[in-house]
Order: structure tokens, then C-alpha cells, then sequence
């Protein structure tokens, strides 16, 4: 379903999205994607996210997007990866989100979300994967679009909360700074949420492929997950 977009992104490097990239790069090099991988995210590694994020320690200090950036040109010297070391805001979105991409989101706050959610529905063809979580659980939506048509049910439809949430908004307290607040950031949750993004995004790939003796996949449209009880659910569309 999503084998020819022109490119990807993955906005947010650090709790979710640093242990997503690793595997889906690997993932798309030996997939021999062709398009533009581009990594967005304005903030800095700090001591405070050694023990949840996947990073080099000698990146401390220096911005994630550029850090992940760091580990994995080297590694995978066929893939083009794109680095813009900034937040996605109402100033970039429309670099950032685009026609015939598909866009992984991995920030931590509802208001970019949103932003995202919107500028997605102005376009023909996008395909946008957002995950989030709480303490110990989360989900990743799914958003379809073609020919200007909703495949899916967009984020905002099916998650108003998420439109009129300022939580997290980088106008008031980031991520670390509500940690130091006393809110609990787990890496086990923020795996299973990277996991959980890229179980949602191989069935996007591989839907309508062969596997094995599975002619088909599912089209989800949100992946839920719960690291206090292990599990994960899938909920296809239309469901």
C-alpha cells in the first residue's frame, strides 16, 4: 500500500523514535527504498535520557535528529537520510508533511500531533502513522489518504481530545522538563510504542504482498498496546 511514496519522515528522535529508526532502517535498506528519509526533531540528547532512549553517549548534548543521523549514515550508505535538526511546527509543517509521503510521528505532546493531523487533510495522497503513550500504555494511530479521500477515520475524528489538548505543548513544558515534573517516561513503554509503530507500518508495506501463505495483512487502523500487561491489539478498519 505504501511501497511507492515519493518519501518518509520520522518526527521526534528520542523516546519512541530512537528505537524505531534502527530497525526500520534496516528494514527499508534492504527493501532498497529509493525516496528521502527525513529526521525532524529540535531537541538535545541529555544525561536524563540515557536510561530510555538508544543513542551514543557521545552524542550528549548535541541535537537527536543529527545524533541519529550520526550512527546510521555510515551503516546504511545506500539510504538518503535527510536531517533537520528543528520541531515541526506551523512555519515547517508544509516541508515536513507532503504529498506522497508517509510520515512517522513519534513526539510526545498532542498539540504537534494535531498540527500534523491537520496539515495531513489538506493533502491528496499521505499516509501518517502517530503513535503515543501514557506511563505504562498507548496506541498508534493510523491515517490513510488518497485521491483526497479518507481511507482511515483521521486522528482528529477519532481522538478529538487530541485537537483541543495543550499538554506537552513545546509553547509550555517539554518532555524532560515534566519528567523533572514527576512524570514517569519507562523505556519498556516507549519500546513497545516504537515496536507497535513498526508493526503498523509492515503491514502498511507488505498489505497485498505475498508472505509466506499469507496472501494479505490487515489494514489497521490503530494499534493499541498496554506494557503492564504485555499485550498488543490491532484494530483493522472499519472496525
Amino acid at each position: 500500500m505504501v511501497r511507492n511514496v515519493e518519501c518518509m519522515a520520522l518526527i521526534g528522535c528520542g523516546g519512541i523514535g530512537s528505537w524505531l529508526l534502527g530497525p526500520l532502517l534496516r528494514f527499508l535498506n534492504a527493501e532498497r527504498f529509493q525516496g528521502a528519509i527525513h529526521l525532524w526533531d529540535g531537541d538535545r540528547y541529555s544525561a536524563g535520557n540515557a536510561a530510555r532512549q538508544e543513542f551514543d553517549f557521545e552524542h550528549l548534548g548535541a541535537n537527536k535528529a543529527l545524533g541519529q543521523a550520526g550512527i546510521f549514515t555510515g551503516r546504511y550508505p545506500a539510504l538518503r537520510l535527510r536531517v533537520h535538526a528543528e520541531y515541526v511546527t506551523s512555519g515547517n509543517v508544509h516541508a515536513a508533511v507532503c504529498e506522497r509521503a508517509l510520515i512517522l510521528v513519534a513526539v510526545d505532546n498532542h498539540p504537534a500531533r494535531a498540527l500534523i493531523a491537520r496539515r495531513a487533510a489538506e493533502l491528496r495522497e499521505v499516509y501518517v502513522l502517530s503513535s503515543g503513550n501514557e506511563t505504562l500504555d498507548g496506541n498508534v494511530h493510523v491515517t490513510l489518504r488518497r485521491g483526497a479521500k479518507d481511507l482511515t477515520v483521521p486522528l482528529l475524528a477519532r481522538h478529538p481530545e487530541v485537537a483541543h489538548s495543550l499538554k506537552g505543548d513545546r509553547a509550555e513544558a517539554g518532555c524532560e522538563e515534566r519528567v523533572a515534573q514527576g512524570e514517569t517516561q519507562l523505556l519498556v513503554t516507549n519500546f513497545l510504542a516504537a515496536a507497535s509503530l513498526l508493526a503498523a507500518f509492515h503491514a502498511l508495506w507488505t498489505h497485498g504482498a505475498r508472505h509466506g501463505r499469507r496472501k494479505n495483512t490487515v489494514v489497521p487502523q490503530e494499534v493499541y498496546f498496554d506494557a503492564g500487561n504485555c499485550a498488543m491489539a490491532l484494530v483493522p478498519v472499519n472496525a
